[in-house]
């Protein structure tokens, strides 16, 4: 569980990483994409916003690291060096954090 001083302190890098990646234009592009269809599964949705996220991630680089070291509470280079897969899990244990996920939605509105 990520504490609240922790999610307050990635909430601006969230947000940049969100800005950057134009997560707006790409629902709303979706969404004209799937308009008249059946409602999306969910499951799907999230794995097509999972592949747009990494196909950009290049653009968002040194803002993953960023969140990720003040997860891990290390520093940026400490996390750049430590292996790929441990920089992945924990993205995915902030991301899939209910209370940190439902912030960072609150943040973005």
């Amino acid at each position: 569980m990520i504490n609240t001083n922790t999610a307050f302190d990635m909430l601006p890098t969230v947000v940049t990483i969100y800005d950057k990646l134009k997560i707006d234009e790409y629902i709303k592009v979706t969404a004209e994409e799937n308009k008249g269809k059946k409602k999306a599964n969910t499951i799907v949705t999230g794995i097509a916003m999972f592949k747009y996220i990494l196909k950009r991630s290049q653009d968002v680089k040194e803002e993953i690291f960023e969140v990720v070291s003040i997860f891990e509470e290390k520093t940026i280079e400490e996390i750049k060096t430590q292996s790929f897969i441990k920089t992945i899990n924990s993205m995915k244990k902030i991301f899939t954090d209910k209370d940190a996920t439902e912030l960072f939605k609150q943040a973005i509105k």
